[in-house]
């Protein structure tokens, strides 16, 4: 049996590791480095913003950011990485719209968006961007809509795949416009171009990227961007709501998540990263010329709301449109 004092000791011993266990919680984090997951190969466009990303977050963090690309299953095994990591801050995702929308489009996921990541930061807004061929006869989207009536079921659209954002762009320009184009889904954004350029389809809504070096060429029209804002890398070309379409505004969100669990003041240090890095006037200018529209600066619950709010339009479309994958 125990005495008194060795209780006494053994309550000591507890008060100490209690408070032990505090000051831990209580030390400087980051104190180590943290890993931005970027579900995509090295070397495309989110790679670039994720590691331009990532560059801004070291200096305000005083950690280094360690980009990790974890290609596959249509960015399932990098958000399944992320949903299993240990939640205290030290792995986040550089994540988009799609990771919510695959179990509308009849994809089964080893996760629960809902329930598994959580919204840390918003990075970027991805706009699209209308174009058609060069010689088909519109230049501006009141022609390609009047010109799209005259022939219903006969206009055809490319896009970079089944459910993706060039697809849903597209049809909800059809539910909006009261056009019926046919979709040709192609494996990617270049070989769906190509056939744009090469007069086998008229148009597609696609990644502005890839179109900047046709359309300078003349190979590609420029008609409208899916967003809100207008952007420098391609100066004169309005918004589809500005060119005829109103209330249309289809686009992609690039969030930073974090695993659910993850302490609020950890979370809070990471979105403070994200805000200082989005003022930093050379970071915005790099976006912009890659096509981003780098984000407002959003608490972590104004960014679980209004990714919530992006992801319910599209399951819109999704749903009026009958889309499955």
């Amino acid at each position: 049996m125990l005495t008194r004092r060795q209780l006494a000791a053994a309550a000591g011993l507890a008060t100490l590791g209690h408070a032990a266990g505090a000051q831990a919680q209580r030390e400087a984090f980051p104190s180590r480095p943290v890993r931005l997951i970027v579900p995509y190969t090295p070397g495309g466009s989110v790679d670039l913003m994720a590691r331009a990303f990532g560059t801004r977050l070291s200096t305000h963090t005083g950690q280094p950011t360690v980009v990790e690309n974890r290609p596959g299953a249509s960015t399932m095994l990098a958000t399944e990485y992320v949903a299993r990591a240990e939640p205290d801050g030290y792995t986040v995702l550089s994540g988009g719209t799609q990771l919510a929308l695959m179990p509308h489009l009849g994809t089964r996921t080893p996760y629960d968006a809902e329930r598994d990541i959580t919204a840390v930061a918003v990075l970027t807004i991805v706009p699209y961007l209308l174009v058609v061929n060069a010689k088909l006869p519109v230049h501006n989207v009141r022609e390609l809509i009047a010109y799209a009536k005259e022939r219903p079921g006969v206009l055809n659209y490319a896009s970079f795949g089944v459910g993706g954002a060039g697809h849903l762009a597209a049809e909800m320009f059809n539910l909006l416009a009261g056009t019926e184009t046919v979709h040709i889904p192609y494996n990617g954004t270049a070989p769906g171009l190509n056939d744009v350029m090469g007069g086998r389809v008229a148009m597609s809504f696609c990644t502005i990227p890839p179109a900047l070096p046709a359309i300078e060429a003349g190979r590609l029209r420029p008609l409208g961007l899916t967003g809100r804002q207008h952007l420098s890398a391609l100066p004169g070309v309005p918004t589809i709501e500005e060119a005829g379409v109103p209330g249309y505004e289809c686009v992609s969100m690039n969030v930073m998540f974090a695993p659910s669990g993850v302490p609020a003041d950890r979370l809070q240090r990471l979105n403070d990263a994200v805000v200082k890095s989005l003022g930093d006037a050379e970071l915005r200018k790099l976006l912009e010329e890659q096509g981003f529209v780098p984000a407002e600066p959003m608490t972590p619950a104004q960014a679980k709301v209004s990714f919530d709010i992006s992801v319910t339009k599209l399951v819109d479309i999704i749903r009026r449109a009958k889309i499955q994958t």
